[in-house]
């Protein structure tokens, strides 16, 4: 397999990593400072094998980096320009549905 066709199956592995609401939700919740387990379970209000299950996609595919402290295990993106990515994503979103929205008020 050629160099590119590898970047093309990791990329696809990381775009399917964020191709879940809860994992979206989570990256917003993450873009400003780090969290704790409990604290993204708070926020989301998700149990913890379904969060768990969630943040370890995540994990696995380099999208969050994780920090243990006691009991207590922290959770942050692993690079701006994740959330980056996200946000970008979101306004090409929010612009298909204004301009569909701009479709249907111009219906007679």
């Amino acid at each position: 397999m050629n160099s590119d066709k590898i970047l093309f199956k990791l990329h696809a592995e990381l775009c399917n990593s964020m191709g879940h609401p809860i994992r979206l939700e989570t990256v917003h919740h993450l873009k400003e400072a780090e969290l704790s387990f409990s604290e993204i379970a708070e926020l989301i209000g998700v149990g913890k094998s379904t969060l768990s299950r969630h943040l370890s996609i995540m994990m696995n595919n380099g999208v969050l980096i994780q920090r243990k402290e006691g009991v207590n295990v922290y959770y942050k993106i692993s690079s701006n320009k994740i959330t980056t990515a996200c946000a970008l994503m979101r306004e090409i979103l929010i612009e298909r549905l204004k301009s569909n929205i701009d479709i249907i008020s111009n219906v007679d």
